[in-house]
């Protein structure tokens, strides 16, 4: 299996691997393949596909789980490849979550990230330098839906790489396209309001908008913040250098 630089990268094993080549930037460029993929649980997948992601060019795997999601699915990725280093950094942990108490999707998946920022911010910043360490890129983060965690960490990406905040809302939710038709059964039909569903119910784009928002009007925008949690002005150079190119 040889992948090719696209948007999503078709694997056995997982459903939403995505590299985050191919988006126009502010000032013009265009943010590189092959440097960041975001993925889902790839806690088990076959050799070939491990194979694969060794061969696209993966140096380093961060997986962003809690310890109990890991004891359940241990991470074998790339286990075989002694260039590839593993790293978890549980971005949640096992602290009470506060979901807000609106029943609607948009302000309570906005108030968990929230309370992702202010409690965990420390665990976003970790990911981010451990990415930006020589000959950490290119670099695969995931989860377990590679929605949540991982659509986090790769706003900060985008946005540090100057991509508009559309832009970074539309990359959040095509998580709907590909984790919508996870559980099918092989030879259904996908249903296109299955996808609307998925993503009304759990990744609206306007949770994303409001998240940078929230970053923006509370801690000067996406740069700001993640100095304010341990990365340095030469750290964000080199991911934004990997990013541009």
């Amino acid at each position: 299996m040889t992948l090719q630089p696209t948007r999503r990268l078709d694997i056995e094993g997982a459903h939403n691997v995505r590299d985050l080549g191919g988006y126009e930037a502010a000032d013009g460029r265009t943010t590189q393949w092959q440097k960041f993929l975001r993925a889902d649980n790839v806690g088990n997948l076959p050799q070939a596909s491990q194979e694969a992601l060794a061969d696209y060019g993966v140096r380093t795997v961060i997986d962003l789980r809690r310890r109990t999601e890991i004891d359940g699915e241990p991470d074998n990725v790339l286990e075989r490849f002694p260039r590839v280093q593993y790293h978890n950094i549980d971005i949640v942990g096992d602290a009470w979550i506060n979901q807000g108490d609106s029943p609607e999707p948009r302000h309570r998946i906005h108030a968990i990230y929230k309370w992702m920022l202010v409690w965990r911010g420390e665990k976003f910043g970790e990911t981010l330098t451990t990415m930006a360490q020589p000959g950490a890129l290119p670099a695969m983060y995931h989860c377990m839906g590679g929605q949540d965690r991982t659509g986090l960490i790769s706003a900060f990406l985008l946005s540090l790489a100057g991509v508009p905040n559309d832009t970074i809302a539309e990359d959040y939710t095509l998580t709907a396209e590909y984790r919508a038709h996870a559980n099918l059964e092989p030879g259904a039909e996908p249903a296109e309001d299955t996808i609307q569903k998925y993503r009304a119910r759990n990744c609206p784009p306007e949770v994303m908008l409001d998240t940078l928002q929230y970053i923006d009007d509370h801690h000067g925008g996406v740069k700001s913040f993640v100095m304010s949690v341990g990365v340095s002005d030469e750290q964000i150079a080199v991911l934004r250098e990997a990013l541009l190119g």
